[in-house]
């Protein structure tokens, strides 16, 4: 997804936070407070991070949107016009979607990025180094769709695909240990 679109989905996160601290005292209730809404917690993730998957394994959200990394290749040749920089290379991921939501999965390339041994994220749209990937607009409830990314990353070092399905919610986050087969 746009990073913009993260960045302000952050700031309103955290000025939601804040505005719901209490200035009471901890164990004292202020007398005009009103009673604390009971949230759904869901589970943190390991001390390791979300759960990795590897090529071949469905990555599966609460909306029923699926996402299975079906093919990695690295060493891909370079687009027509021009070449990656000196100690990068193309890297091609083939992806299955499948949209089990009732509604419609708008844009769903966009949250997926290729992230290197140090953290640092590429996404398949803005290389011109590397071929064209596919181009999906949308999904429909039940569609289906094959996808080819292409990502420029470093020669060497672990890579993982990071499936995030929403910029709101950061911890929302399914990764896939890209290994050549």
């Amino acid at each position: 997804m746009n990073k913009g679109i993260a960045a302000i989905g952050a700031a309103l996160l955290a000025i939601g936070i804040s505005a719901c601290a209490s200035t009471a005292s901890p164990g004292t209730a202020s007398p005009s407070a009103t009673p604390p809404t009971q949230a759904k917690v869901s589970p943190s993730p390991s001390p390791s991070g979300p759960k990795v998957y590897t090529v071949g394994q469905t990555m599966t959200n609460g909306a029923h949107q699926k996402v299975t990394v079906t093919a990695f290749a690295q060493g891909v040749a370079a687009s027509d016009f021009s070449t990656p920089n000196p100690g990068d290379q193309c890297v091609s991921v083939v992806v299955e979607l499948f949209n089990g939501d009732s509604s419609p999965w708008d844009l769903p390339l966009y949250e997926l990025t290729a992230v290197d041994a140090s953290g640092q994220s590429y996404d398949s749209f803005s290389s011109l180094d590397c071929p064209s990937s596919t181009s999906i607009d949308a999904l429909v409830p039940g569609g289906r769709a094959a996808a080819t990314l292409y990502f420029e990353v470093p020669l060497s070092g672990k890579l993982i695909l990071q499936w995030t399905p929403s910029a709101l919610n950061a911890t929302s986050v399914y990764n896939t240990e890209l290994k050549a087969s």
